[in-house]
């Protein structure tokens, strides 16, 4: 392959893999359209525009991943987490929400002594609070609670679907997976715009984008990502409702409490990152043993071609050492 193939050849990937993106957007413009046509004030119907907005990613994204199964493989990954990996994922999300609290506290830090820095902060604290622009008593509740449930629940689901599915998907078609996790992550981060979000999107993208190559299933960066939504915002902003009328100092002390404790899972989640990485090592290190055994039991047909009787049973012993080695590793 000549240079310019190769140049072709990357940027036609990298085309590809932004598509996606651009119909993420057009997507939610097309959202966007519509509540402006029928005069709904989406910052009043947060929860019911971010929902629907979830909903037509999630379909789109959902064909589009089954139009391109039909050709190759899918672009969804989809295999199978033991018991002892989702209690890695919900640690490591924990962690992940601990980072970003430092990370938080530290830029509040160098927003008392740069303008610039305190500016971002003030606008990305805006950005996230559900009341920033409208107050609770103009809000319906029933929205209230769809926009906790969907922040939570949904936007994890549509938002993997976009970049870790299809996003990663395409990138990996053209390079290597650990290339694509950092692109992947980049482009996760500019996503967030470029404010505060950034600097924390780009290494929650790194290690959402990991985890799902070490696992190999699209179910991973769903839970790191649930874990992370439900704990850094769904909660907060449910505790906030005046429905429950909860005390605010006893709300501000449950979530430093909750800030706290993801803080100390700060370390834990990068030994169970490591595990998921030991669980890696060894199931491709099956798989390679299988295909070996294959490849050996292959050519030992292809010599003894005159004695069926045995080839069948070399065959059947083959086949139950594969189910040996799958089996211990599984």
């Amino acid at each position: 392959m000549s240079f310019w193939q190769k140049a072709w050849s990357v940027i036609y990937t990298l085309l590809k893999a932004a598509l996606a993106l651009a119909v993420f957007i057009l997507l939610e413009y097309v959202v966007f359209t519509v509540f402006a046509y029928f005069g709904i004030d989406r910052k009043i119907y947060r929860g019911t525009y971010n929902f629907s907005t979830c909903v037509l990613v999630f379909v789109t994204m959902f064909i589009a991943n089954k139009l391109y199964a039909k050709k190759k493989e899918p672009l969804f990954r989809m295999s199978r987490l033991s018991p002892d990996q989702v209690v890695a994922l919900i640690v490591t999300g924990l962690g992940m929400l601990g980072f970003v609290t430092t990370y938080l506290v530290v830029t509040d830090r160098i927003a008392e002594y740069l303008k610039p820095v305190s500016e971002a902060v003030e606008e990305y604290r805006d950005s996230v609070y559900r009341f920033s622009e409208v107050p609770q008593t103009v809000i319906p509740l029933w929205d209230s609670f769809l926009y906790v449930f969907t922040l939570s629940f949904i936007v994890p689901v549509t938002e993997e679907m976009t970049f870790r599915g299809v996003f990663f998907g395409q990138l990996r078609k053209g390079f290597g997976p650990w290339v694509s996790v950092v692109l992947c992550a980049i482009g996760f981060g500019l996503m967030h715009g470029l404010s505060v979000h950034i600097g924390y999107a780009i290494v929650c993208g790194l290690i959402i984008a990991s985890c799902y190559y070490l696992t190999d299933s699209l179910v991973a960066p769903v839970i790191l990502h649930m874990v992370f939504n439900i704990f850094g915002s769904g909660v907060p902003t449910l505790l906030s409702l005046d429905c429950f009328n909860l005390p605010k100092d006893n709300v501000n002390s449950f979530l430093l409490g909750v800030n706290t404790v993801s803080i100390m899972f700060m370390p834990l989640s990068v030994i169970a990152v490591a595990y998921l990485v030991s669980v890696k090592r060894k199931r491709d290190k099956a798989a390679k043993a299988s295909a070996e055994i294959i490849s050996v039991t292959v050519q030992t047909q292809d010599t003894l071609p005159e004695d069926n009787g045995k080839t069948e049973e070399g065959s059947a012993d083959s086949a139950d050492v594969i189910k040996e080695v799958s089996g211990a590793d599984s």
